[in-house]
C-alpha cells in the first residue's frame, strides 16, 4: 500500500472484535475511500484514527480502551473516532467522561460516517449514534482477513435475550437482508474472485424472523418450514462456479432441521456447524434464559450427523456463570465429551451492564473459573487431536492463505504453528502416526517448499491450519498461490493445525 502525502485526507482503522464487527470495518474502508479519503496501514501517517472496538465483554472493552489510549498518547495531532460496539452502547457516557476521543460514532448506520468526517474535518467533537436501521451492507473495497475469504452478513442484532448477554442492546432487535440482496453480493464477490464465504449474523436460525419472537416455543411463524435460512441457501446454490460456503453461529434451541438435504445435495454448502451450546446442565441453562436442554442438544447433533456423517461442530461455552456449582461444571464437562466436536471455544462469564444475569448473586471466584476452563480446554484438545488423526492418509481439498516458502510469491521464513482469534498459539507438537504405526510425515528435502492453508473442516482465525509442503519443482507448484484450492494428503497432526504434502 503506497502511503498517503501529509496533506492527503488519510485514515488508519484499528480493528477489534468480530467477523460482524470486521464487516463493519471493512464498509468503513469503502465508505470513506468513495469520498476521497486514503487508507494508510502506518497510524503515524493518518490525520484520523478510527478504533472500531468491541463492546461485548469487560476484557474486549479494556482492549479497545487501551488501544484508544495508546493511540491519543503516541499521536497526540491526530484525530482519534471511536467507533464500533462499545462507542454504541456507551456513546452518551462517552460524550462526557472520554475527552481522549476526538469524535464518538455508533455502528446502527454507518452511511452517517461522511457527516462525522464532515464535522470532524470543522473542528467540532460529534457524537453519533445513528438510528438501528436494516443491515449495514455494500461494496467492500478491502477485506482485513485474508484476500480468497471473506464474511458475508445476513442479520443484524437478535431477538434472542440470553441473560447473560450484551449483544441486543448493543446491536438491537433482529434484521434480516433480503435473500436476492445476499445472493447478489456472493454472485459479485465470486466474480470478483472470493471462493470462501462465511455467513454471518447473530444467530443464522432467526434469519427472515424479523419480528417474531423465539421465546414462545410454539409460534408457528418462527418454526414455519419451509424456513427462511433453508430457502436462502436453495437460493446460494444455484449461483454457478465452485466455492465454500459456511454456516457460522446456529442457536441450537430452534435449529432449521430443512437445512441438512440442502446441504447434502451442494457439496459446495460445508457440513460445518457453529453451534453455542454455552452449558451442559440444565439449571444452568435454563438460568442462561435457554430453552434446550442436555438431551436435546445431543438428540440434534445425532440428527445432524445422521444426515451428514463428516459433519464439523464447533461449539461455545460459557464458565462461571453466577451459581454454578462444581457439581453443575462436571455436567457441562460430561456434556462435552458426549459431543465430540471438532472445535470449542471456553470463556469466562463476565457481568454484563443491563442484562438478567447481571442481577444475580453467589459469583464464582476467579481462580475456580480459570480451573474448570482448563479442564475443559484439556478435555477439547484430547478430542480435536482424535479427530483430526482420522484425517490423516485421507486427501483433502485445501484453501491456500499463504506460500511461506521459496514458492510463486512466497517469503523464507515459516511459521511453526497458527494463532487462532481467541488467542492461544497451537505451537507444533510431536506428530501422530498412521494407521500402519509408522511415522505419517514424508522425509524433507531441500526442494521442498512450504504453504499454509485451510481445509473445509477448519473455519478461518478461530480453528487451525493445514501446513502443506510441495516440491517447488513439481508441475501441481507453478499454480500454488493464495487463493488456489489444491489437493493435499494429510500426514500428521500438530496441535490443532494438520500438515500435508501437495499431491
Amino acid at each position: 500500500m503506497t502511503e498517503p502525502a501529509a496533506s492527503v485526507k488519510s485514515f488508519y482503522l484499528d480493528q477489534h472484535g468480530c467477523a460482524k464487527n470486521q464487516v463493519d470495518g471493512e464498509l468503513i474502508i469503502s465508505l470513506l475511500e468513495n469520498k476521497g479519503w486514503v487508507r494508510t496501514e502506518r497510524p503515524e501517517s493518518a490525520r484520523v484514527i478510527i478504533i472500531n472496538s468491541c463492546g461485548f465483554i469487560e476484557s474486549a472493552k479494556k482492549e479497545s480502551l487501551d488501544a484508544l489510549f495508546s493511540a491519543r498518547k503516541a499521536y497526540p495531532d491526530a484525530k482519534i473516532i471511536l467507533a464500533g460496539c462499545l462507542a454504541e452502547r456507551y456513546a452518551d457516557v462517552f460524550k462526557r467522561d472520554l475527552p481522549e476521543a476526538d469524535a464518538v460514532f455508533g455502528n446502527g448506520d454507518l452511511s452517517k460516517l461522511d457527516f462525522l468526517m464532515d464535522v470532524l474535518e470543522k473542528g467540532l467533537r460529534p457524537v453519533v449514534k445513528p438510528e438501528q436501521k436494516g443491515v449495514c451492507c455494500g461494496e467492500r473495497k478491502a477485506f482485513l482477513g485474508f484476500p480468497s475469504s471473506a464474511y458475508v452478513k445476513i442479520t443484524e442484532g437478535c431477538n434472542n435475550r440470553c441473560s447473560f448477554c450484551a449483544i441486543p442492546l448493543i446491536r438491537g432487535v433482529l434484521r434480516s437482508r433480503s435473500a436476492d440482496d445476499i445472493v447478489d453480493e456472493i454472485r459479485g464477490l465470486r466474480d470478483r474472485g472470493i471462493f470462501e464465504f462465511n455467513l454471518i449474523g447473530q444467530d443464522l436460525a432467526a434469519f427472515g424472523r424479523d419480528g417474531v419472537s423465539a421465546g414462545d416455543s410454539a409460534n408457528a411463524l418462527y418454526f414455519q418450514s419451509p424456513s427462511p435460512l433453508s430457502l436462502l441457501l436453495q437460493k446460494i446454490s444455484k449461483i454457478e462456479g465452485d466455492f465454500w460456503l459456511r454456516l457460522l453461529y446456529i442457536h441450537p434451541d430452534h435449529f432449521p432441521l430443512d437445512i441438512l438435504p440442502v446441504i447434502q445435495r451442494d457439496k459446495r454448502i460445508l457440513p460445518y456447524f457453529d453451534l453455542p451450546f454455552q452449558a451442559g446442565d440444565e439449571r444452568i441453562i435454563r438460568a442462561m434464559n435457554r430453552r434446550g436442554s442436555p438431551d436435546s442438544y445431543l438428540e440434534l447433533l445425532q440428527k445432524i450427523r445422521a444426515a451428514l456423517p463428516d459433519a464439523v461442530l464447533r461449539t461455545t461455552f460459557l464458565c462461571g456463570f453466577p451459581g454454578e456449582t462444581d457439581e453443575e461444571a462436571e455436567h457441562t464437562l460430561s456434556f462435552l465429551e458426549k459431543l465430540q466436536p471438532h472445535w470449542s471455544g471456553c470463556f469466562a462469564y463476565s457481568r454484563e451492564d443491563d442484562t438478567p444475569a447481571a442481577l444475580l448473586t453467589h459469583r464464582v471466584p476467579a481462580k475456580t473459573v480459570k480451573e474448570r476452563i482448563r479442564k475443559m480446554q484439556n478435555a477439547q484438545e484430547n478430542i480435536t487431536a482424535s479427530l483430526l488423526s482420522s484425517y490423516v492418509g485421507k486427501v483433502c481439498s485445501v484453501l491456500i492463505e499463504e506460500v511461506v516458502g521459496e514458492g510463486p510469491g512466497g517469503r523464507s521464513e515459516t511459521k511453526a504453528g497458527s494463532k487462532n482469534k481467541a488467542g492461544s498459539e497451537n505451537k507444533a507438537g510431536s506428530e501422530r502416526e498412521n494407521a500402519d504405526g509408522h511415522e505419517a510425515e514424508a522425509e524433507e528435502r531441500e526442494s521442498d517448499g512450504l504453504a499454509l492453508g485451510r481445509c473445509a473442516f477448519q473455519a478461518p482465525e478461530v480453528d487451525g491450519i493445514c501446513v502443506v509442503r510441495f516440491d517447488k519443482e513439481s508441475k501441481a507448484a507453478k499454480d500454488l498461490v493464495p487463493g488456489s484450492v489444491v489437493s493435499v494428503r494429510i500426514t500428521g497432526v500438530r496441535g490443532v493445525d494438520v500438515t500435508g504434502v501437495l499431491v
